[in-house]
């Protein structure tokens, strides 16, 4: 509801704002020289370069070559209602490309040559930079001066923004055999065309819905050791419990879909996480005439978790980095066929977490940190054997790595623990009363992540 209110309230105020214009750092200097310049243009809102980097920033995208970008340009420069980004290229040691890039496709609309001298760009070229967006935006600009370089766009070798004539004529050539969209993000765009722009405004929306309809699904499937160490202390009662290490799985979901529809909710998604162990015991116990009998006792351990998860890390960037937060519920279970010593137990966990994995030396190969806090737990089933009302709390780490050894497919393994807290107050069965318990459960996991 916020996001909602704060869209439609921008853009009310957006129809009687000015044109918002942002430069890029210059190569060699004359960034300042440039600001003031455009500053003196009335009518006009001139944001920095520091700015502009913090609207990247801001949205978890890559400062570095974004302007050779289109995908996230244009995001960038809608979220942040940019109009123009004045950015300048360093062609040579005498000349810069100076270009227009606008937020209908997040490319180049104009560029054109101007000088360099030996402190970067002078007075005289950030004036006919300023002559020149003037009359980009239709504000009243006077021509250039006359030792400027021409205004009209230079040929120069191909790039994803500008494609030269002969890049055109070879896309051309080999229609027939790429896609419609791909070739239509190819051809040149020409600014005074309005429907042009639209038709190419409309390519770039569509290569970036189906980016992310193909990135939006995390698969993952864990063979598990378990192991658990409960324990419980009150003013004439003791109980403890520490098992041996055993066998189980877990099932990972992370899901993204909001974003194949609408990529401005590309960031938002859910996630359900499921463990299971399986373990087993003999308990010995002597009846009323002295006799021994061994018990089996059947445990599971089962640990089912989901809620919302929030990315910050691009699904447009080309490598597995990643940064998420999530806020979900818990419910962890430790069960027993019914005994005489071995209570059934049960959490219910609020969990607030973060998740990161970084690449190290190749991107194929990234670390892993997990950190989860459980501000508030609810202790359920099996409360009432240690006292009459409690309050838990608890945190968990995890810490591993990943491995990428085919295409979308990873080899994962780590260590996680997870201590959970509990203080019981009254009287509860079994001769406990103020009870306090510790709850750590630990254990490595090895498996595989798909990413659909």
């Amino acid at each position: 509801m916020v996001m909602a209110t704060t869209v439609s309230a921008q853009g009310r105020d957006d129809k009687d704002a000015p044109p918002r214009v942002t430069v890029t750092e210059i190569p060699g200097g004359g960034t300042d020289t440039l600001l003031m310049e455009l500053r003196d243009i009335a009518g006009l809102d001139v944001r920095d370069q520091e700015w502009f980097a913090n609207q990247v920033r801001g949205r978890a995208f890559r400062l570095e070559g974004i302007t050779g970008r289109s995908s996230d340009m244009m995001w960038v420069m809608r979220g942040g209602s940019i109009a123009v980004v004045v950015n300048m290229v360093a062609y040579d040691e005498a000349e810069y490309r100076a270009q227009f890039i606008t937020a209908e496709s997040g490319t180049v609309a104009h560029q054109f040559a101007i000088d360099r001298s030996e402190q970067g760009l002078n007075r005289t070229g950030a004036r006919v930079v300023r002559t020149e967006l003037e009359r980009f935006l239709g504000l009243g600009g006077s021509p250039a001066p006359a030792q400027a370089a021409p205004s009209t766009p230079v040929e120069e070798p191909a790039s994803p923004a500008q494609p030269t004539t002969s890049d055109a004529a070879q896309a051309s050539s080999s229609e027939s055999a790429a896609p419609a969209e791909v070739a239509q993000l190819e051809e040149p765009v020409d600014p005074s065309d309005p429907e042009a722009l639209r038709r190419r405004a409309a390519a770039e929306e569509e290569a970036l819905l189906n980016r992310l309809s193909r990135d939006w699904l995390w698969l993952r499937a864990y063979g598990r050791m378990f192991r658990k160490d409960f324990m419980v202390a009150g003013e004439s009662a003791i109980f403890s419990y520490k098992s041996a290490g055993f066998p189980g799985f877990e099932l990972d979901v992370e899901a993204f879909p909001f974003g194949r529809t609408n990529p401005e909710m590309m960031a938002a998604g859910v996630y359900v996480n499921y463990s299971h162990g399986f373990d087993g015991l003999n308990i010995v116990t002597t009846d009323e005439s002295g006799q021994e009998n061994t018990e089996s006792v059947s445990l599971q351990s089962m640990v089912i978790e989901g809620g919302a998860i929030y990315r910050l890390d691009s699904p447009l960037d080309n490598n597995n980095r990643q940064l998420r937060f999530k806020l979900g519920a818990r419910y962890d279970a430790f069960t027993a066929t019914e005994n005489p010593m071995l209570p059934s137990t049960s959490v219910i966990s609020l969990v607030v977490g973060t998740r990161l994995v970084l690449p190290v030396i190749i991107d194929a190969f990234a670390v892993t940190a997990q950190v989860d806090v459980a501000p508030v737990s609810v202790f359920s089933n099996g409360a009432d054997v240690f006292g009459t009302d409690s309050f838990s709390y608890g945190f968990g780490t995890e810490l591993g790595f990943v491995y990428e050894f085919i295409d979308n497919l990873f080899m994962s393994a780590s260590y996680a623990f997870r201590l959970t807290r509990s203080d019981f107050t009254g009287e509860g069965e079994s001769e406990f009363s103020e009870s306090d318990a510790f709850d750590m459960n630990q254990g490595l996991k090895v498996g595989i992540v798909y990413q659909y």
